[in-house]
């Protein structure tokens, strides 16, 4: 993996269908390629998530839960 990746930083906004509860948070995306063989410059970029406490956390988009009532049923919008 590369020692450096490149990261895009991205704000969601979230809504519980439970409770009603929103929130807005930030992460950073990192991007790193994996080459498949050090004379090829094609590889293969894998991406993860990194909380605002710089922790590597699944990806809010399919596992966002209510930190109000800790349900699953979240919408989870571009902001």
């Amino acid at each position: 993996m590369t020692t450096e990746p490149g990261a895009v930083r991205e704000t969601f906004a979230f809504a519980c269908g439970n409770c009603g509860h929103s929130w807005q948070a930030t992460f950073r995306l990192m991007f790193f390629t994996d080459p498949l063989d050090p004379l090829d410059p094609t590889g293969q970029t894998t991406q993860e998530y990194v909380d605002e406490d710089g922790a590597a956390i699944r990806s809010p988009l399919t596992d966002a839960v209510c930190g109000k009532c800790g349900s699953r049923r979240v919408r989870v919008s571009a902001s």
